[in-house]
């Protein structure tokens, strides 16, 4: 069985997915997220079983307590999940789950997905590209969204300004979210407490061009990249508590990478680089900005350095943590 990469998706022996959310992972293990869990009287059904999908952090670490406590992984301190890898009954991928959809649609939405992945193979190699989310489980439904893999730095660029462009030129089967639609992303993102406003988000989202309607579907673009050079254990991590900074963005190559990642130089702190781990703050900043970010300060060690660094999204709600452009207003 090949070792899975950002955004495959495990299914265990106990029938549960999870989508995996590292480069790197420990002996034995994958770091992965529970996404879907076998229950009872659901309309998501796969292989003639009914699934849940989890509806937040906190929800799927409670599932995993109950049901799957094996499934919680400590490491320096924090509580993250991991599938043991003898628990691995197959392995998902969104390239090859994205290739069958292309070659034999089965419905109205893998009929949409086919579609709009022929539109960015105009500038990504098709096997360059990949579905991941409800569609590579085949536990989707006709009101999900469609998200997208693109494989590499660069191929991602590509697909992004392509997106710009189709937007800008009024494309009819591709075009920006309403402002309902917007509204909707913006509650699913912030469920509990608004660390953002709607005009914030709607600011900072507007620009990034990772996200759109064809056909009226809600799609995403999410990068993985190919060459990483990350290994399990090579850096420790110590929190020092919270903290909030004002920075300059430095370096936002991967900015929509997972973690996002921004290098910066902070007015009054020594910190490095801001990391985020939820998806709201991917792309949320470009080099040359200045920026206001609150999280978790954590100090990096490894064998050639230490450096600080601030660590924003520790939740996938992300409540009290927040990556804002300093906009100037007139």
């Amino acid at each position: 069985m090949p070792a899975p990469k950002l955004r495959d998706f495990l299914i265990t022996r106990e029938g549960m997915i999870f989508a995996v959310v590292s480069y790197a992972h420990p002996p034995q293990r994958y770091i992965a997220f529970l996404r879907y869990y076998p229950c009872e009287h659901s309309e998501r059904r796969r292989s003639g079983i009914s699934y849940c999908k989890v509806a937040s952090t906190a929800q799927s670490f409670e599932y995993l307590q109950n049901h799957r406590p094996g499934y919680i992984f400590t490491y320096a301190g924090s509580r993250l999940q991991a599938v043991p890898r003898s628990r691995v009954e197959a392995v998902l991928s969104p390239q090859e789950r994205l290739a069958e959809i292309a070659e034999e649609p089965g419905d109205a939405l893998e009929k949409k997905t086919a579609r709009l992945a022929e539109i960015f193979s105009r500038v990504v190699p098709a096997d360059k590209l990949g579905i991941t989310g409800s569609l590579l489980a085949g536990l989707h439904l006709p009101t999900s969204d469609i998200d997208f893999v693109v494989y590499g730095w660069e191929n991602h660029l590509k697909a992004r300004e392509l997106l710009a462009e189709l937007i800008e030129e009024g494309d009819e089967r591709i075009r920006e979210l309403t402002l309902q639609e917007w509204r909707s992303a913006y509650e699913k993102r912030f469920p509990g407490e608004k660390t953002l406003s709607f005009e914030e988000f709607l600011w900072h989202e507007r620009r990034k061009f990772h996200k759109a309607s064809f056909d009226g579907t809600t799609f995403d673009l999410l990068l993985v990249r190919e060459a990483t050079k990350e290994r399990w254990g090579e850096e420790s991590y110590t929190r020092l508590g919270m903290a909030e900074v004002t920075c300059v963005v430095e370096d936002a190559r991967f900015a929509f990478d997972y973690p996002a990642r921004y290098v910066v130089s902070c007015k009054d702190s020594d910190i490095e680089e801001i990391v985020a781990y939820t998806h709201t703050y991917a792309g949320q900043a470009f080099e040359g900005e200045r920026i206001v970010a609150r999280g978790y300060l954590e100090e990096v060690t490894s064998r050639r350095r230490s450096y600080l660094r601030l660590v924003v999204g520790t939740t996938r709600e992300a409540a009290g943590e927040y990556i804002k452009v300093i906009r100037e207003y007139s």
